[in-house]
């Protein structure tokens, strides 16, 4: 296996160590969404981060709250490790194009919802920072 093959097959384990470190409170840098510093929005993956911390911290309550896509993600991203350890190379297993535009359909309909609550009936859909 070629030398840059074998640190992206570490990408899936690196990714979900990040995930559980920030989780129980290690202060590691993480990126401020954009999408929401410029319209004052949250983005449609806003809160994602924050539900799959909680996610591999056993609050699914808490995951759920932030990003219902929070637990599916630490699955495929737990699935992706392993498939990737196993076979010594990137295993990231992607759905077939079809699935990805059903799944992008889903989560911006998701986050419709989620606004709509935020903004017209003042729900705490996206939790204070």
């Amino acid at each position: 296996m070629v030398g840059h093959q074998r640190w992206l097959a570490l990408m899936p384990l690196t990714t979900l160590g990040y995930l559980a470190a920030r989780g129980q409170g290690v202060h590691l840098p993480g990126l401020i969404c954009p999408f929401r510093s410029i319209t004052g929005i949250p983005c449609p993956t806003c809160h994602l981060t924050r539900s799959a911390m909680a996610s591999l911290r056993g609050d699914l309550s808490l995951a759920l709250h932030h990003h219902v896509f929070g637990p599916p993600l630490v699955v495929w991203l737990g699935w992706a490790a392993w498939r990737s350890l196993r076979q010594h190379r990137p295993a990231l297993p992607l759905p077939s194009g079809r699935a990805i535009a059903v799944l992008v359909v889903i989560l911006l309909g998701y986050w419709v919802l989620r606004v709509a609550g935020w903004t017209l009936l003042g729900w705490n859909t996206f939790p204070a920072n």
